[in-house]
């Protein structure tokens, strides 16, 4: 499962536990935040710049305009976070977004 932005993906292993293929890339994540800062950002209310609510996405293209730093340490960025499970292994997957 490959995941840049706040969509989400579970899957429900046969064995009946969970596991999480996804998490949401928020400004307020330690890892996204040190990154938006290294750029030249700030955090506030949660938010890139006090204005943007994620830290990873496809468009938002004036937060990767930015020159001098390359494409996966803008303020923002669309390089994603990938995660694996065999999906043999699997009951099933459950995928959601609140939009696109």
């Amino acid at each position: 499962m490959a995941n840049a932005g706040d969509s989400r993906s579970v899957a429900l292993l046969k064995d009946g536990s969970t596991y999480p293929l996804s998490f949401d890339h928020k400004p307020e994540n330690d890892l996204e935040r040190k990154r938006i800062e290294s750029a030249g950002g700030f955090v506030s209310d949660n938010r890139v710049n006090a204005n943007l609510n994620l830290s990873r996405a496809f468009g938002d293209f004036n937060y990767k305009l930015d020159s001098k730093y390359a494409v996966d340490k803008q303020l923002v960025i669309a390089t994603p976070e990938i995660r694996s499970v065999d999906v043999n292994q699997c009951k099933f997957i459950i995928l959601a977004c609140d939009g696109i």
